[in-house]
């Protein structure tokens, strides 16, 4: 029985696709019926990651139009709309003569979607451009869930409501921002940190002051079902950021077993806690950390949502009585030419 839609709310689309091309193109290419409903078009998939020169398209399918098939290119994220695959849908709907373009995104960035719509009304009529937002809808106290398209942008007209602003919160932003405001509050009256800053984006904050610049301590509640503490290493230098991380790797059963006898010194119960680290040297993006993981999702219950923060309540000054004699040592080592 059909849930009231009153009674669904939305929920992070990697609930159901946790990865792009592996889960939601796939699942995508077999439910065209349900994007074409809503666009109004009969949608046949043809294939997937079909290559446009050294570039591949996600989904090429068809659609009747006026008697004739004609191409449809479809180009479809699991993140908010960017100006990449703006380029990208252009550039793949050229290269294989395609005359309808679909975007599928979870939010469309008002000026991309203003873009799109501008760009029906700049072609003729035979070249039609869509930009569809892909839901995920859930009911309280159900795990079932369940996948909506919305149209935004259409050939003559395009739902400006229905994009986000650059600089206006989303409510996904805004429940983030409530999920971290109790922690920020707890974490700054203990004097762990100053204040704090956005990690990234807003499924994680950043804690200052720290040692040096953003090399210091961050929370994360990621979209899936990880919940993280971190120490971060991302200097202006990326050598420097490098040499940081190794150092600290050459004693990582050191500093692993202090943390636990640290842990089990303490008298709340957090010695039973078995922590499940992750040391990553990410040197694509000039960056490392040391990370220790749980399950959590944000989409949990009130409840199972405050445990994750007390869990990052009681780990996060341990790994600042780990790491912070230890980085200092190390920085003080570095020639002070090298970037500090």
């Amino acid at each position: 029985m059909a849930q009231p839609e009153d009674s669904m709310r939305r929920v992070d689309v990697r609930l159901k696709w946790p990865h792009e091309a592996h889960d939601f193109t796939p699942w995508l290419a077999e439910h065209l019926d349900l994007l074409g409903a809503e666009l109004g078009l009969k949608l046949e998939a043809v294939d997937q990651e079909v290559p446009v020169g050294p570039y591949s398209l996600d989904i090429l399918a068809t659609t009747p139009v006026d008697g004739d098939e004609v191409r449809v290119a479809i180009e479809n994220q699991l993140e908010w709309s960017d100006v990449q695959h703006l380029g990208q849908l252009l550039t793949y709907a050229t290269g294989l003569d395609a005359n309808v373009a679909v975007w599928v995104a979870p939010e469309f960035r008002h000026q991309l979607a203003e873009a799109l719509h501008r760009l029906n009304e700049w072609t003729h009529e035979q070249i039609r451009f869509y930009g569809v937002r892909v839901e995920l809808l859930r009911n309280e106290g159900s795990s079932e869930l369940t996948p909506r398209f919305h149209k935004v942008v259409w050939p003559g007209d395009w739902d400006e409501a229905a994009t986000t602003r650059e600089g206006v919160q989303s409510e996904e932003a805004r429940l983030y921002e409530d999920f971290f405001r109790p922690l920020i509050h707890e974490l700054v009256r203990s004097g762990f940190a100053a204040t704090a800053k956005q990690h990234f984006d807003h499924t994680g904050r950043f804690f200052t002051p720290a040692l040096a610049e953003n090399v210091g301590y961050a929370a994360s509640l990621e979209r899936g079902n990880n919940a993280w503490v971190i120490f971060h290493v991302r200097t202006d230098d990326v050598d420097r950021t490098n040499r940081i991380f190794e150092e600290l790797h050459r004693h990582r059963e050191a500093i692993e077993a202090d943390f636990a006898n640290q842990l089990a010194n303490r008298t709340d119960g957090t010695a039973a806690l078995a922590p499940e680290w992750n040391w990553g040297k990410y040197e694509l993006y000039a960056f490392s950390s040391i990370s220790i993981r749980r399950d959590g999702t944000f989409y949990a219950d009130e409840d199972e949502r405050e445990r994750t923060r007390e869990w990052m309540l009681t780990l996060l000054p341990v790994l600042k009585e780990v790491f912070d004699p230890r980085i200092e040592a190390i920085l003080d080592r570095l020639p002070a030419d090298d970037g500090r």
